[in-house]
């Protein structure tokens, strides 16, 4: 029953927060493509290639920031322009 109503809202909601909803998806969707790419690039080479390594991790912290960030905003932009 409850996630019923999140899609509902999900699918209410204001231009201006699905926006951001879609674009933070695809940011997370890029880095994420991007942290496979380098660990492909890498390929176990502890000596020569760690950069790509800890890029790679990085990348796939940035996209967990990126999920945070289109769960947690796309909401506050709803509320804030459903009150004005």
């Amino acid at each position: 029953m409850k996630l019923r109503a999140v899609f509902l809202r999900m699918a209410s909601m204001k231009p201006a927060a699905w926006y951001i909803y879609k674009r933070s998806i695809q940011l997370c969707c890029w880095l994420l493509l991007s942290a496979l790419l380098l660990l492909i690039a890498w390929d176990g080479d502890v000596r020569g290639g760690f950069r790509f390594y800890q890029l790679a991790l990085t990348l796939n912290e940035l996209a967990e920031l990126a999920l945070l960030a289109a769960v947690l905003i796309p909401p506050c932009v709803e509320d804030y322009l459903q009150s004005k």
